[in-house]
């Protein structure tokens, strides 16, 4: 048994570790959890004032009573608990269970603490933060090592789309460090750290994180700031983006000249072309039309010792590869087209590129590309397999049938999936059979726990943002609204990652005014 001001040393070091675990290690992740809530049991039985232990389980029983936000937490993980009454696949449902536990624990501990202050509170945070920039820069070297390497697969440890979110916070404190300093050569440093991040959210193609950034940096200076060079340059960055964004997408339509003359039915060869004439769009380009497969087939033979019917390496075949590469170059698919092909061009459709804007160097022109090509397959295909923000649309879809059949109690906690899986094989879609969540946390949560359990929810909720005494600090407003916001487009409390990053901060909260007899024994 240590004494209570060792057990908060303790406390201190596995934060520590934790908030570097969570975006590098899932296993690492668990095992701090685990020892962190071990820490706060026998930290129960310290004797702070020599006289016995039951004053610190008293003090803690005051915090965790008074705690509005902890009974939001406890809440979500009891109607969880409530939702296996009426769920037939048990074995699900306790995996959820087990999954989310962190859900309950963390809170419990940190909120049951006193808050990180001071010095110890800066060196926790930078040492997330430094843990976040190797990690991105880990990506960064697998994307320039590693050929035809996905965007969703250049950070090793954690999903790219938990990345981002943490990308996002290490952004807000950058910037905050950055406004707080008076000297021009202190703000480098942030400043550099706060672009790069910026730099490998578009790397990773994280759209969904850049709008979080614009959003929550904008709520933050329109509630804490208000100072309007600042909000002017909010107005620029945003529009230089949308600015950007909209020179790409007209790129990406202007018509080559050939798409633009009369279809011609035979090669120069004599051999007929294939025209699908399906009006998918590629860099100006109809990607099915203007295709001769025999002639193709014969001259990449000649050129190239990978087999015409094999995989490139990024495990797409050679033939698609070829044909979409071929088209944004504005060629024909067939022997002329071939011989307009320089020997790199060749190499770089062998690497799986398929497209050239992929390797311009321009990360920001390849993300529009992306997705006005989903989009075009989408609208002449009604394909959403493979396409995030397709499959999103097609996921929220099934999530809304699950929900007008179980609107009052929901489908239950180990039920919801199976429910959606129901659905998307009743409608033939492309995403039945692949157990995929809802996307969408409301949503998931709306389905399985109904109206009721929700209504509970939002009562905790409001609850919990009304107490007195509490102080939002910027940092933590930004950490709400990034939540709040990923949800409408993210499963964020579905998987540790998420839910480490949905706990993990409250121990950076303010210390409330309301109850000023409640005593903390034990110090940094």
């Amino acid at each position: 048994m240590f004494p209570a001001k060792i057990h908060r040393r303790i406390y201190i070091i596995l934060l520590t570790l934790l908030g570097g675990c969570m975006v590098t290690s899932t296993w690492a992740t668990n095992l701090m959890w685990v020892l962190l809530g071990a820490n706060w049991v026998f930290e129960g039985w310290a004797r702070p004032d020599g006289s016995n232990w039951h004053s610190t389980w008293r003090e803690k029983w005051q915090m965790a009573r008074d705690s509005r936000l902890l009974h939001l937490y406890m809440g979500f993980y009891l109607m969880l608990l409530i939702g296996m009454f009426w769920t037939e696949n048990l074995s699900f449902g306790w995996s959820v269970l087990q999954v989310k536990l962190p859900l309950l624990v963390v809170p419990l501990v940190v909120l049951t603490s006193q808050p990180l202050q001071g010095r110890v509170r800066h060196w926790v945070l930078w040492a997330y933060a430094t843990t976040v920039l190797v990690v991105s820069i880990i990506g960064l070297v697998r994307i320039l090592t590693i050929p035809g390497l996905p965007y969703r697969d250049a950070v090793p440890y954690i999903s790219h789309i938990r990345f981002a979110l943490n990308c996002c916070m290490v952004v807000y404190l950058c910037a905050g460090v950055a406004m707080r300093r008076r000297r021009i050569v202190l703000k480098i440093v942030p400043l550099t750290v706060m672009l790069w991040m910026l730099a490998f959210l578009v790397l990773l193609h994280s759209y969904t994180a850049i709008a979080i950034l614009a959003m929550v940096s904008l709520a933050i200076l329109l509630v804490y700031r208000r100072r309007w060079p600042l909000i002017a340059l909010w107005v620029v960055a945003v529009g230089s983006l949308a600015f950007f964004v909209g020179r790409d997408m007209k790129s990406y339509y202007r018509m080559c000249p050939l798409s633009t003359e009369p279809l011609r039915s035979h090669t120069v060869a004599g051999n007929a072309y294939q025209h699908a004439n399906d009006g998918i769009i590629e860099n100006g380009n109809y990607i099915n039309n203007y295709i001769c497969p025999d002639e193709l087939r014969q001259q990449w033979t000649r050129r190239s010792t990978m087999p015409y019917d094999s995989n490139t390496a990024t495990g797409y075949g050679v033939a698609p590869t070829l044909v979409r590469y071929m088209n944004c170059l504005g060629l024909t698919k067939d022997s002329a087209g071939m011989a307009a092909m320089t020997d790199e061009q060749i190499a770089a459709v062998e690497r799986g590129v398929a497209n050239p804007v992929y390797e311009s160097g321009n990360p920001l022109k390849k993300m529009v590309y992306v997705m006005l090509l989903e989009r075009e397959f989408y609208v002449h295909t009604h394909t959403v397999k493979g396409f995030t923000m397709l499959q999103r649309l097609e996921l929220w879809g099934a999530t809304m049938e699950v929900i007008k059949d179980h609107l009052l109690i929901g489908a239950g906690t180990g039920d919801v999936v199976d429910a959606m899986q129901e659905y998307l094989a009743a409608s033939g879609s492309e995403l039945s059979g692949r157990g995929m969540r809802s996307h969408n946390q409301y949503l998931g949560i709306l389905a399985t726990l109904g109206i009721l359990g929700v209504a509970l929810l939002l009562s905790l909720a409001v609850r919990a943002c009304t107490q007195r005494g509490r102080k939002i600090t910027p940092i933590m407003l930004a950490w709400i609204l990034t939540i709040l916001i990923s949800m409408l487009t993210e499963d964020t409390v579905d998987t540790l990652a998420g839910i480490m990053f949905c706990t993990w901060f409250l121990a950076f909260r303010k210390p409330t005014t309301e109850r000023p007899n409640v005593r903390i024994s034990h110090t940094a």
